[in-house]
């Protein structure tokens, strides 16, 4: 699904490549930024899923062939002799890619029933707090 990764034809002076270019979710884990769910109760039911391991586990594979790798996970990896190396600001070892530990997610949600809507998953349910805004 494109909230991973998707591919892109790139311009070259020797021709045209596909690339892998991050999406939004991976783009916020990487570089620490809060990535902001609004209306999840709109989305598919296959697409939330895709995201249930990064919110629980901060891991992720990716059709590149990278693996997302939590900070304390990361940090904690024997020196094997293998570089960790800084490539375009984000930390990685070889094909694990460091977690930003500040990387936090906010979801915005109508509750289903009695809005329209489907209703959350209760294991992707079970990542987030509630909090019910009442209007005034």
């Amino acid at each position: 699904s494109d909230l991973k990764q998707r591919r892109e034809l790139e311009q070259q002076e020797n021709g045209t490549r596909t690339v892998y270019a991050d999406g939004p979710p991976v783009r916020c884990a990487l570089f620490g930024r809060v990535l902001i769910l609004d209306g999840l109760e709109k989305a598919e039911r296959n697409v939330l899923p895709t995201l249930n391991n990064l919110l629980e586990n901060r891991e992720m594979a990716l059709e590149d062939g990278r693996f997302l790798v939590p900070a304390r996970r990361f940090d904690s990896l024997p020196a094997d002799g293998q570089p960790v190396r800084r490539v375009n600001g984000v930390v990685q070892k070889g094909r694990l890619v460091r977690v930003h530990e500040n990387f936090r997610v906010i979801a915005l949600s109508l509750p289903c029933p009695p809005c329209l809507g489907n209703p959350l998953d209760p294991p992707l349910r079970s990542r987030f707090q509630a909090r019910v805004i009442v209007p005034p």
